[in-house]
């Protein structure tokens, strides 16, 4: 990055110009083995996706994420997330399922190991 760049993106930061990311349009349903991802939270997909379950994730704002290009860092989710979403009977139960996910996801150590964003 050029000082020039760096100089113009501290004053950006500091005049408080920031433009907060919209939420990307729904894409197809991702396959075994994407990562999909909400706020700071990511998971991988490890079980079959229903076209019903990814509608709902969907509508909760879950998008798959190409991780190759991807430079946030984001907290790990349990593996199982998505085959516990997966055999949920009803929205009451995948709520409480997503909402479990999302408390309880740590920074891998290879986040943290990652070096830091400004």
């Amino acid at each position: 990055m050029r000082v020039t760049s760096k100089i113009k993106d501290g004053l950006r930061t500091a005049m408080g110009v920031r433009v907060e990311r919209s939420l990307p349009p729904a894409g197809a349903m991702p396959a075994h083995g994407a990562h999909i991802a909400r706020a700071d939270v990511r998971i991988r997909v490890t079980a079959e996706m229903t076209p019903d379950l990814w509608e709902w994730l969907t509508v909760r704002g879950w998008r798959e994420i190409d991780l190759s290009s991807d430079r946030r860092r984001y907290r790990v989710g349990k593996p199982s997330a998505t085959e516990e979403l997966a055999f949920c009977s009803n929205d009451s139960q995948r709520s409480r399922v997503e909402q479990h996910v999302m408390d309880a996801a740590e920074f891998s150590y290879l986040e943290l190991a990652r070096k830091p964003q400004r």
